[in-house]
């Protein structure tokens, strides 16, 4: 027995200096590594979108100023935004195809178009399905 209980506090005493090692430190260290980068990319996702938001604010707000220190951007916003409309519209028509079913009487659903994406939708969508425009 008294082997034993030697073999036993040699290997407590082998897994604490295991635990309290540099080594064993530096490799926690490193396991929670990934999990602070994903904290920092999910930080800098959120500035990246309030960023954006801000953009978007100060275009809306600024559009239909005659000058402005950003007027080519905005001149290429407005024109990317009609070329996106006209090819969503493109898109719409090759689902609908050439042959279109008429709708029958009384099923005739009126829909509303978003000024800001062109996107077609139900009358009573009270925002944009494509781009989150609020009517």
């Amino acid at each position: 027995m008294d082997f034993l209980s030697k073999v036993s506090s040699k290997a407590g005493e082998t897994i604490q200096t295991i635990k309290d090692s540099d080594i064993t430190k530096k490799a926690k260290n490193y396991a929670e590594i990934p999990g602070l980068q994903v904290q920092i990319g999910k930080a800098e996702a959120a500035i990246k979108k309030a960023y954006e938001e801000i953009g978007e604010a100060y275009f809306n707000a600024h559009v239909d100023d005659e000058t402005t220190e950003y007027e080519d951007l905005f001149t290429l916003i407005k024109a990317k935004k009609e070329l996106i409309g006209q090819l969503k519209s493109e898109i719409e028509d090759k689902k609908k195809g050439d042959n279109s079913v008429e709708a029958e009487e009384g099923s005739v659903k009126s829909e509303k178009v978003c000024p800001i994406c062109n996107h077609s939708m139900p009358e009573e969508a009270a925002f944009c399905s494509v781009c989150g425009h609020q009517f």
